[in-house]
């Protein structure tokens, strides 16, 4: 596969984007393109963007690990106006848009030269942890000032200090079965679950339903997974006793099965809602619901290696390499060594080579690794 001329790291087919569409974001200042379909971080890597915000503290670079809510250092800030700026937004899920303004949470004077760096390197034997408690104690009466300068270098977003224009809402529902997970096990569940006669509501916190389906090299029931994804959802979607709620997550399970759910209804529109019919649409919607049962089919978040530097931009979860690749075409560097303890990860490696780069070692901690894709590695 060959590359995209204005996008280094994006490949010129693969991926479930839509290219046909190509859309303009801005980072830290820096005007940049991607596509419908790609997350900020996706279109990101597709730029060759590795430093995308600092650490608490000794301000060590970070880039981006993940490709989902697991993402621990692509935090940052959103927004054009000061009435619609949203902190610590990740960027592995936010959904690109066209205008798109983001920003990095911590470094100054910028992220690529930032001069905490400087002191953490030089001077971080001298701030153990809880040092800013001791050290700036006294006198009492610079302590207001000293607390505006700790409170920029810990790399968190800033609150709006005008009014949300947005509008918010809530509902309460009722249902037989809560599905939460739209991957393989909960389509499954959800479709049987439908087709019993059950009330059913399935909510995935991704743009697209599918989980890891969406990247896979698996087949099930004979097709391609996409496939088997897509034909799933169109017999959900025509069944008036299911509720799919795509960009949701559920952020609370209660007593008696009520679980709370946040519906994120247009934040991958614009900035601020759009205007529908002359009335402005409602930004995020809380569900209340109460379920006869619930299933949770959340799947699992990759455990990454420990090891001196894995902090650092470059280092990146072998399943997160996977899913830029096959979902939005995008190689997020040019050679690869893989570190694994399993056969998964040599997915990665497959993946990598048919992108066209290199695989310079594969570093497996079993000592006879063997299964169907070791060896087609191996080959």
């Amino acid at each position: 596969m060959t590359r995209n001329a204005q996008q280094s790291n994006r490949l010129s087919q693969g991926g479930r984007i839509d290219r046909s569409r190509q859309l303009s974001f801005t980072f830290n200042g820096k005007r940049y393109q991607g596509h419908a379909g790609d997350t900020l971080a996706s279109a990101l890597l597709a730029n060759g963007v590795d430093v995308v915000n600092r650490s608490f503290k000794y301000s060590r670079p970070r880039g981006i690990v993940a490709a989902g809510a697991e993402e621990p250092n692509a935090v940052v800030q959103l927004g054009k106006t000061e009435a619609g700026q949203v902190p610590n937004v990740r960027a592995t899920q936010q959904a690109l848009y066209d205008g798109l303004e983001a920003r990095s949470t911590n470094g100054w004077p910028n992220v690529q030269r930032d001069l905490m760096g400087l002191v953490g390197k030089l001077g971080g034997q001298f701030m153990p942890p809880g040092f800013y408690y001791k050290t700036f104690m006294a006198p009492a009466s610079m302590w207001m000032t000293y607390e505006k300068y700790i409170r920029k270098s810990a790399g968190l977003g800033r609150s709006p200090m005008e009014n949300d224009p947005d509008s918010y809402d809530h509902l309460h529902q009722h249902c037989d079965v809560l599905v939460v997970g739209a991957g393989p096990a909960g389509l499954a569940a959800a479709l049987a679950a439908a087709r019993s006669g059950a009330r059913v509501i399935l909510a995935d916190e991704q743009e697209e339903m599918g989980g890891s389906l969406l990247d896979s090299r698996e087949r099930l029931d004979d097709q391609p997974a996409d496939t088997w994804v897509a034909e799933t959802l169109k017999a959900l979607a025509s069944l008036d006793n299911v509720t799919l709620l795509a960009r949701t997550t559920a952020n609370g399970y209660h007593d008696h099965h009520f679980v709370t759910l946040h519906e994120r209804r247009t934040e991958h529109l614009a900035d601020t809602a759009p205007l529908k019919d002359g009335r402005r649409q409602v930004r995020s919607r809380l569900h209340r619901v109460r379920a006869g049962r619930v299933v949770l089919a959340t799947g699992a978040h990759e455990r990454p290696l420990v090891y001196a530097g894995n902090d650092v931009p470059g280092n990146l979860l072998a399943g997160a390499v996977s899913t830029y690749i096959r979902r939005y075409g995008v190689v997020p560097g040019q050679k690869l060594v893989l570190s694994t303890s399993n056969d998964h990860a040599y997915r990665a490696a497959l993946d990598w080579v048919e992108s066209g780069r290199e695989v310079v070692a594969i570093a497996d901690a079993r000592a006879n690794p063997d299964g169907e894709l070791v060896e087609q590695a191996r080959a």
